[in-house]
């Protein structure tokens, strides 16, 4: 959309010449030409929005204090415009970058001193926090965390449109390559379940309860079979038997075996498979490696 400023112009010097006194006779410009740098174009890259936050430029320097920001930040091409990561932030190796506490526990000072366009969380900062960032003329970027494969491909936007902002693709009429990301993203995973069929599973997490239908793990393993369980903590009712027992490698098989309940799944046939939990706690393209498992 362009903003054409003739018309509002050429009305004010009007009424200008009137209440100054000039006579009839003395021409008045119908028109007045105003230079495209006025223009506003719809298509720009910028201002745009990532997480919510208005963004007048692309971020140039960022400090992520998400591991999983960090990884995607990387895959997208970005990694050169990190200049910080948490304490947690262990890949890609190598990095090479300060680290600089946490989410719940982040250095401020340091951080400011940095001097970076925005921080990248995963999680909920304080308000005093976000306060003096923003009071430093930092920006506080905060995508949500997905628990469906919807928000997966969206937190790849969210995060990629820091960057390109609302940048055409070359392929895609009226799509943002921020917007091709995500559904890169989602593409991959879906992608990576084709070869696992697990018919019905139930999902042990590291706290011993079962994934519900209405989270991350749930979504992802749900490519290749069906959740039996379709609330935290519920139990299968007698009847409904999973092919797999799929569970967090913190976890042992003795420990699934002393369970009344998954003692008798197993009895029933159920097989066990292990998988890297942090892969769903830190939602990224190594997301995938969660099938590799089922292929082992």
């Amino acid at each position: 959309m362009k903003f054409n400023l003739k018309k509002c112009v050429s009305g004010a010097l009007l009424a200008a010449v009137l209440l100054s006194g000039c006579s009839s006779e003395e021409s008045v410009p119908s028109e007045i030409s105003v230079s495209s740098v006025t223009e506003i174009e719809e298509n720009a890259p910028f201002p745009a929005i990532s997480c919510g936050v208005r963004l007048e430029k692309a971020v140039e320097k960022a400090v992520s204090l998400s591991p999983a920001v960090t990884e995607i930040i990387c895959e997208a091409g970005f990694q050169k415009s990190l200049v910080g990561v948490s304490d947690y932030c262990d890949y890609p190796e190598n990095l090479g970058l300060p680290k600089l506490g946490s989410t719940e526990n982040p250095d401020l000072d340091a951080i400011i001193k940095l001097k970076p366009d925005a921080v990248f969380t995963l999680s909920l900062m304080s308000e005093r926090e976000i306060y003096k960032l923003n009071q430093a003329g930092i920006k506080v970027l905060t995508p949500k965390a997905p628990c469906n494969l919807e928000e997966y491909a969206g937190l790849y936007k969210e995060i990629s449109a820091a960057f390109y902002g609302n940048e055409q693709t070359d392929s895609l009429k009226g799509g943002t390559k921020s917007l091709d990301m995500g559904k890169g993203a989602r593409a991959r995973l879906e992608n990576a379940s084709k070869e696992v069929k697990t018919e019905s599973f139930v999902y042990v997490t590291e706290k011993f309860t079962l994934a519900g239908a209405d989270t991350f793990e749930s979504a992802v393993l749900s490519l290749s079979g069906e959740n039996l369980c379709k609330s935290e903590g519920y139990v299968p009712a007698n009847g409904e038997q999973p092919a797999y027992i799929v569970a967090s490698n913190k976890l042992s098989y003795e420990e699934l075996a002393a369970d009344s309940a998954f003692a008798a799944m197993i009895y029933n046939g159920a097989k066990v498979i292990f998988v890297n939990s942090e892969r769903f706690e830190r939602p990224s393209a190594r997301t995938a490696e969660i099938f590799t498992a089922f292929l082992e």
